[in-house]
C-alpha cells in the first residue's frame, strides 16, 4: 500500500476540513493522559504537527494509526480560532488537517489556517466571534 496520498487527495481533505467546521462550529482532536497526539512533520525538520479533523469519526479512524491509546476530544471553532491557533504559531508548530487513517495529509501554519477559515466564515458568524472576542479582551 502506498503510503503518499496524492496532493488532490489531500487538499480536498483539506477543504473539506475548512468547511465542515465552519458549518459545524467545532473541530476534533486527539489527547490523552500524556497530552495531545501530535507528529513530526513531513515537510519541515524539528517541526511539531498537531492533528485536527471536522468529524468525530475521522479522528476515531486516526486515533488507531498511532502507537499511544489516544481519545478523541473536541473544542469550539472559537477556542480553535482565537486560543489553539494563536498558540501554536507561538510554539511553532503546524496543524495537520483531516489526516487519514495512514496519519497522512496537508500541514498548515496556523496563520494561513486561520486566514482560509476566515475567508469561508459567513459574515454574521465572523461578526458574532469578533464581538465576543472583543468581551474576552475587555473583561481581561
Amino acid at each position: 500500500m502506498n503510503n503518499f496520498q496524492d496532493s488532490q487527495t489531500t487538499e480536498t481533505n483539506h477543504r473539506r476540513f475548512i468547511e465542515r467546521i465552519v458549518d459545524n462550529e467545532l473541530v476534533f482532536f486527539l489527547r490523552n493522559s500524556d497530552g495531545l497526539a501530535n507528529a513530526e512533520s513531513n515537510e519541515y525538520e524539528d517541526t511539531i504537527v498537531l492533528p485536527f479533523w471536522s468529524d468525530r469519526a475521522y479522528a476515531t479512524r486516526a486515533a488507531k494509526a498511532f502507537a499511544e491509546s489516544f481519545e478523541v476530544s473536541e473544542l469550539s471553532l472559537f477556542d480553535f480560532l482565537y486560543r489553539w491557533l494563536p498558540g501554536m504559531s507561538e510554539d511553532r508548530a503546524l496543524a495537520g488537517t483531516n489526516w487519514d487513517g495512514d496519519l497522512i495529509g496537508k500541514e498548515v501554519d496556523p496563520f494561513d489556517l486561520r486566514e482560509e477559515i476566515d475567508e469561508r466564515m459567513p459574515d454574521a458568524l465572523s461578526l458574532k466571534y469578533e464581538a465576543r472576542y472583543e468581551e474576552l479582551v475587555g473583561d481581561a
